[in-house]
């Protein structure tokens, strides 16, 4: 049997990205995509140019996504952000590190890197790093990135966030975190 990762998100909280169409009752992307944009739309009285905005931006997430990686959008205000995490689940590379996974050593971090050991009651020990990096964008805008790290059953499991608003990426923080604390490796 083939490892693979388990999200136990908290649906009021997360939307999970589907990685493959159709995916329950969505015929495609556009499907779902229109979909979650209109539900929204209703919840919270979004205008046009807003609703375009939330649309196009769920299209972005879900495409271009490799293979070993699941996506998740943080909605609670769609009106003013729209925050996604990547969890990457690759065969482990047995030359890497949790410090290589968690990027401590990222050579675009433009100050030192914040790294703390991260227990997950599910995937144990791992590495959490937080830095503020140049992330090569043509105005040099500084991104703040939260990334996890664990090596277990033969997966690297690696979870990014990452926003351009170090203080959004800040407050969500503590959310970001239980979302990591659900992760799992089950049997595929």
């Amino acid at each position: 049997m083939t490892a693979t990762i388990r999200v136990d998100f908290d649906r009021d909280l997360w939307l999970y990205v589907p990685e493959e169409w159709p995916w329950n009752q969505f015929a495609d992307l556009d499907d779902w995509a229109g979909t979650i944009t209109r539900l929204l739309t209703d919840a919270y009285s979004l205008d046009q140019p807003t609703a375009r905005w939330i649309d196009e931006s769920l299209h972005s997430i879900a495409t271009d996504r490799p293979e070993t990686e699941s996506r998740f959008v943080y909605l609670a205000n769609p009106a003013e952000f729209v925050f996604f995490v990547s969890v990457l689940y690759p065969t482990s590379s047995p030359e890497l590190t949790l410090d290589d996974l968690a990027a401590v050593h990222d050579p675009a971090a433009t100050s030192a890197v914040m790294v703390t050991t991260f227990l997950s009651d599910l995937l144990g020990d791992g590495v959490r790093s937080i830095r503020y990096a140049d992330v090569g964008e043509p105005d040099h805008d500084i991104a703040a990135i939260a990334q996890y790290a664990w090596q277990k059953n033969g997966l690297d499991v690696v979870m990014i966030a990452a926003n351009f608003n170090i203080a959004l990426l800040t407050e969500l923080l503590p959310i970001v975190d239980d979302l990591a604390r659900s992760i799992s490796i089950v049997d595929a």
